[in-house]
């Protein structure tokens, strides 16, 4: 099992983050819409609605332990 941070959870990022979750990684998905990470979050490890550009908050999410990110 892989980690993967699919950041931006438009059409293309949060049907990747499904995909990926559904066979069994775990998937941080994170966007600046509070919606769009609603809508995935019985469908995502976890969802977080952020603005990337924090690095603080960036670095309290501990992505450096994903293996793969997605912009």
């Amino acid at each position: 099992m892989a980690h993967f941070a699919v950041i931006g959870l438009g059409r293309f990022g949060s049907t990747l983050a499904r995909k990926l979750y559904q066979e069994g990684h775990d998937v941080i998905g994170i966007d600046l819409d509070r919606e769009l990470v609603q809508a995935i979050r019985d469908d995502a490890t976890q969802a977080v609605a952020m603005d990337v550009r924090d690095k603080d908050r960036l670095r309290s999410l501990g992505l450096k332990d994903v293996d793969v990110a997605i912009v």
